[in-house]
Formats: C-alpha cells, structure tokens, sequence
C-alpha cells in the first residue's frame, strides 16, 4: 500500500499530541479496523491505519500455524516462531525499494538478535530511536538483501507484539525515516493500543475461519466421494460450498440404487448454516438411503423423510427433491418437499422444469406431498439442483431456473462438461450459498 510521503505533515500524529487528538486517532482506528472476517484484509486495514498517522511504513507479521491452521500457538512467546509478512504500507519517496526489502507474504523466521525476535520473545513493545549500522547490517545478513541497511539506517523503529488471550499472534513493525521524529514513549503507548485492538480482531477471523473449516471438512465428509453407477444412465454433480461461514449449510446429493434396476435420484438442503446444519444433512442423507431400501414411492418417501426430520431436529428445516428412475420404460416419478423444480431436458428438446406440485419442507409438514410423473427416453436428461445455483440477492429463483435452462439446452454434450459450464455461470454471479447440481442422462436399457 503506498501513500504520498507529503501526507506525513498534515496527518501525523504527534508526541505532544493532545489527549483529545489520540483518542480521535484511535476512534478512527476502530471503525476502519476489522470491517470484514478476512484476516489478510485486516492487517491491510491496520497499515492503512498507521501510515502516515504514527509512521512512515508499516509492516504486520502473524504467526503462520495460525494462517494456516487458524489455530492459536502452542506457547505464548516464541521468538524461533514462522511468520508471515501479511501487508505492508509506505509513505516514502522510494516505496518499491520498501517493497523489495519487505515484500508482503513472505514467510520467515526472525533471528533472535532483531527487535522483531525480542518482542516476540517477551510480549512487550521495542523501541528503537535510531536505528545504527550494526542493527540494520543484522537485519541485511539475516535476509540476504543489502537493501534492507541502505534503507534502514538511522531510521526509528517500533515493534509492538498482537497479543490476545495471553499469547503472541505476532507483531505490527512501524518505521520512521531518519527525516521523521524519532518514536517516544507516547508513541509506544498509541502502538500498543492499536495492536491490542488488531489482535482482537486477528482473533476474530481465526475463530471465524476454523469453524467454516471445520463446516466445510464435516459437510465433504459426509457427501459421496464416488457415486453409484445407475444401470440406463450417466451421471455428472457438482458441489461448491458457500465463499462465506454464512452460506455454508447442508446441501446434499445423492445416487440409490433401487430393486429392478431402479435408480433414486436426491437433490436436498438443510436450512441455516454452520456444523449443525452440516451434521443434520449428514442424518437425513443417512435416512433417506435407509428408507430407499423400502422401496417406498418419492411422495411416500418424504412423507416418512418428514417424521424423521422432525424427531432428529425440530429447529431444523430441509427441503428435497426426489426422484426414480426405470430405465426398462423410461419412467420418471419426482415428489418435492419445498424444493426447487427438477428440469426435464427432453432428447433434441427444450429444458422445462417438471411441473412438481412442492409440499411443506422436511421438519414443518405432516402432509403427504404430490407425485409428478414423466418420461425420459434415451437421450433424455433431469437435472436436480438446489437453490444456491439459482437464486441470488438481485435474482429470484424463476429468473435463475430460466438462466439454467438455457444452460442445458443445446445440441449433447458431454455431461462433465455441462456441469463445468453451469456452475462457472452461476458462481460468478453469487458465492453466498452452497450450489449441489446432478445430472442424469439415460442412456438406453442396461
């Protein structure tokens, strides 16, 4: 991030700052510190924050387990600790030789001898008033880059450790040049209040980041990793999780083998977000497998799907769609618990969606819903989808189901390729929900 150099005497803070005008820094600080649950986006706002008000350029560094891992360090202090260079902010004539000696996402370890190592060390801020050749030759050999001394000689320098809970995430460096007044006490204590607020917020994203981790890898875990083989059909899915913890919910697919050669296709979506939403689709996916073994009807099938959503979850709600499959006559029977509409795409036909009558969601009814029977002959193909792939902030679903029809119309293709086509479509449009798409082609008896 590069600022204009000449903003430093207009908006610095100085030492003899009133009490009024550091509060006013801090205020400030506050409001534009911590805006999103991206960690990265963070320390950008905090450099921002920093350069020109109290130095000349910036840099933040956190502990790389808890980037990578979103999980706290193992000790409290750790000078030998991996960090990550997570932004940079300079107001200075030459900032790409800045950027050169601190490039941003660099991952090292600082030697114990440098101010960064020591204040990891001890949980407390170093100050360095001016910055002598022995320090910053340190600082070059350590790094292998002679650009580091030329640039930090003389220089002030303020290394305050992001501390939270008690333990050291890693620190904010700030930089002023040797034309700059050196760092005091003051400053120090105007540091220490920005960082203690930026750890915080680093806190935040870390807890935010691993419960969509841990969503994310107990949702996958419970989605088929390979699917049935239908006698009479090809299949291709596709699944992409939510770009948000908000979005991450229970969307799930599904491929059941039937008596006769029969084939059950699933499409369903648990209402809500987060591990409980995620667990709940792994016990109606389990459910529904289990009654497919009766050989129930789909209208019959979610009747039954129905009380046992209510028993597991009465705070949760789902919807599904599901359908058989015969392939000796083609036929196709598809019962909807609140679920968007398959889509028939007819073999040199236009796709329509199957005027499925939707009953009361998995968890609310108590009803019996309606059957809705058609025929899928060779060439023939039915697409079941859940409304992550349709429906948008700015676009209702009948919108959205008309934009997939005419994604799956056309002359054939091969049908992992319809399922790349649509889902980079409607991803683009949206990344705040879950997207499931199953496509079943017949293609002829087994």
């Amino acid at each position: 991030m590069i600022k204009d150099p000449r903003s430093r005497v207009e908006l610095r803070v100085r030492g003899d700052a009133s009490v009024q005008e550091r509060l006013a820094f801090l205020n400030d600080a506050s409001t534009r510190i911590g805006s999103t649950l991206d960690l990265a986006q963070t320390c950008r706002e905090v450099v921002d924050v920093a350069v020109p008000r109290i130095a000349d350029a910036s840099g933040i560094m956190v502990q790389e387990r808890l980037i990578t891992q979103a999980e706290f360090p193992g000790h409290p202090t750790d000078s030998g600790a991996l960090v990550r260079r997570l932004a940079t902010a300079v107001a200075v004539a030459d900032p790409w030789a800045w950027d050169t000696a601190f490039p941003a996402g660099e991952v090292t370890v600082y030697p114990p001898y440098l101010p960064q190592a020591q204040a990891m060390a001890t949980a407390k801020t170093v100050i360095v008033p001016r910055l002598d050749r022995t320090i910053v030759e340190d600082n070059a050999r350590a790094f292998e880059r002679p650009i580091i001394s030329r640039l930090l000689l003389d220089c002030s320098f303020l290394v305050t450790p992001l501390i939270a809970r008690g333990i050291v995430l890693g620190y904010v460096v700030l930089v002023r040049e040797p034309s700059s007044d050196p760092f005091q006490e003051t400053d120090a204590a105007l540091a220490e209040e920005l960082a203690a607020r930026t750890a915080i917020c680093i806190d935040n994203a870390r807890l935010y980041h691993r419960e969509r981790r841990t969503a994310l890898t107990l949702q996958s875990s419970l989605l088929p990793t390979r699917l049935h083989r239908p006698p009479g059909l090809e299949i291709a899915h596709r699944y992409l999780p939510a770009g948000n913890l908000e979005g991450v919910g229970g969307d799930w697919f599904d491929v059941i083998p039937l008596p006769r050669d029969r084939t059950a296709l699933v499409v369903g979506d648990v209402m809500g977000h987060g591990i409980g939403a995620a667990a709940t689709m792994g016990q109606l996916r389990t459910a529904t497998q289990t009654l497919a073994t009766l050989d129930l009807d789909p209208a019959e099938l979610l009747f039954q799907l129905d009380r046992v959503a209510r028993r597991l979850h009465p705070d949760h709600i789902a919807t599904c769609a599901y359908a058989t499959y015969d392939p000796a006559s083609g036929a196709v029977a598809v019962a909807s618990a609140g679920h968007v509409p398959p889509v028939l795409v007819p073999a040199g036909g236009a796709p329509v969606p199957l005027p499925v009558v939707p009953g009361p969601p998995l968890g609310v009814g108590g009803e019996r819903v309606q059957l809705c029977t058609a025929t899928m002959p060779p060439g023939a193909m039915l697409a079941l989808y859940t409304d992550g792939l349709v429906e948008t902030r700015d676009r209702g679903i009948d919108v959205g189901i008309a934009v997939l029809c005419s994604l799956l119309g056309g002359p054939p293709r091969d049908l992992e390729r319809v399922c790349d086509t649509i889902t980079e479509v409607c991803r683009q449009v949206d990344e705040r929900d879950d997207m499931a798409l199953l496509l079943a082609r017949a293609v002829g008896n087994p």
